[in-house]
């Protein structure tokens, strides 16, 4: 290795600076960055591009890093032929153009995330205080001015593990959803006419959706709260306060969730919690039961019409019947490319399958089901190396660590994706809220985010 002249020892000198100084930064940008995904699409891609590229920096001057790696061989190779099917389907699109720049900006996004996450969400540095020494070390006789609470209150989540970081940030931000949503109920604000029907339901005059794009994206979401706040709550049992907040949370969000109006994710959040007392606590079903009796009492009739409608029962739903319509066309879809359309190709090749919906200059960007969305575009084989990654490396972490979590958040965590996975499956059959970015990258952080606290299990 030759010997570096001024210019050049001066450049490296540089680039090392720079490294240390964005190394010390980009934890509290990714932690801000995965509290922004469900409050603006643009700002949140913002956001994972900066932090990405600092990474990207450090990575390249500094090398690897020194934790283990949370992957096996094996799921990075599922990961990159998931990807690679990906990429190489953008050939079959109609328009390949457009397609080639939305899987740019999309899987851009969520493989920039995994990135970071797997770089500096593992590091265990922070994870020096157990939960238990935290509410031991918080003591205070003397009284504290509200300044010093919350430097108190910051000191104390930066000893937190950083997997439990991001899910308090995940869950802290969805406070603010999900106020918004309601205030939005208060106040009468409404997405588009398009979300509510007032022949089919007069009683119905606003969904709310919050800071998302639709009733139903919103819906998918709280789901997605309510699975962690209930695995949570149930195990902080010995810590008053933190079960008092995840009671909140889940609270506000299955109140914000009553508000969507949006059946599928009734039902998803229904079956999630039913299998909730099933796998982890059969005590829970009298109190959730009762609960969910409160909620529907707190709808009044327009809930009532609401479910009724899901079986025919308050007139001929227009909203079933189109998803129905997307299905039998996805069908055709299917049948007659096997290969798949290509990433982001449904709404190109759909209005040539639009044999039941009048108006011909409806864009449809997916079919309102997960499963057949992604085998309608990536092929039967993109749906399996999707499966793979989903319920062969994921969802069996988290099986894993809600059974035998080493320690309760551990457990919280595991029986957190569990329900979700649940809540997912069940309300992806009559809708594909994870077309939507924002959901997208909620999907990878919260699996990225089992497949680290998995390994953490194993090596303690």
């Amino acid at each position: 290795m030759g010997v570096l002249d001024k210019p050049q020892f001066t450049k490296l000198t540089n680039m090392i600076k720079l490294a240390t100084y964005l190394e010390n930064k980009i934890w509290y940008m990714l932690l801000f960055t995965v509290a922004v995904i469900p409050l603006e699409q643009e700002f949140t891609s913002f956001c994972v591009g900066v932090t990405f590229i600092c990474a990207a920096i450090v990575a390249h001057v500094r090398g690897r890093g020194s934790q283990p790696c949370v992957l096996r061989p094996w799921q990075q190779g599922a990961l990159y032929v998931l990807l690679a099917i990906s990429a190489a389907s953008i050939y079959f699109s109609m328009d390949r153009f457009l397609s080639f720049w939305n899987w740019v900006y999309v899987v851009g996004q969520y493989a920039a995330l995994v990135f970071v996450l797997l770089r500096y969400a593992s590091v265990v540095d922070s994870e020096k205080c157990a939960v238990a020494d935290i509410e031991k070390n918080a003591c205070c006789t003397k009284p504290l001015s509200m300044q010093e609470k919350l430097l108190l209150l910051w000191q104390r989540f930066g000893y937190l593990p950083r997997s439990l970081q991001l899910i308090g940030a995940f869950l802290g931000v969805s406070l603010l959803v999900s106020m918004i949503g309601l205030a939005q109920k208060i106040f009468g604000v409404t997405a588009e006419g398009i979300w509510v029907d007032p022949k089919q339901f007069p009683d119905i005059k606003v969904r709310v959706f919050s800071t998302l794009v639709n009733p139903n994206i919103l819906a998918g979401y709280l789901v997605l709260v309510i699975a962690y706040s209930t695995a949570f709550f149930n195990q902080t049992k010995a810590y008053k306060r933190w079960r008092l907040a995840f009671l909140v949370t889940g609270l506000l969000a299955a109140l914000c969730l009553l508000y969507t109006y949006s059946r599928g994710n009734w039902v998803a959040c229904a079956v999630m919690l039913l299998a909730f007392c099933v796998l982890f606590c059969r005590k829970a079903f009298i109190p959730i039961l009762g609960g969910g009796a409160t909620v529907l009492a707190t709808g009044g009739t327009a809930v009532l019409h609401r479910l009724a409608s899901i079986q025919g029962g308050y007139g001929g739903d227009t909203s079933i019947a189109l998803r129905m319509a997307y299905l039998k066309s996805t069908k055709w879809i299917i049948e007659e490319f096997p290969l798949g359309v290509g990433w982001y190709g449904y709404r190109f090749v759909y209005p040539t399958y639009n044999f039941y919906l009048a108006d011909k200059s409806v864009i449809m960007y997916h079919c309102h089901n997960i499963f057949l969305n992604i085998w309608a575009e990536l092929g039967a084989h993109g749906l399996l190396a999707f499966l793979v990654v989903w319920w062969g490396i994921f969802l069996p972490a988290g099986w894993r660590l809600a059974y035998h979590g080493r320690s309760l958040w551990l457990k919280a965590m595991g029986r957190g994706y569990v329900l979700a996975t649940v809540g997912i499956i069940v309300g992806g059959l009559t809708d594909h809220v994870y077309f939507n970015t924002q959901m997208g990258l909620c999907f990878w952080t919260l699996g990225i985010l089992t497949l680290i606290c998995a390994r953490m299990n194993e090596n303690e």
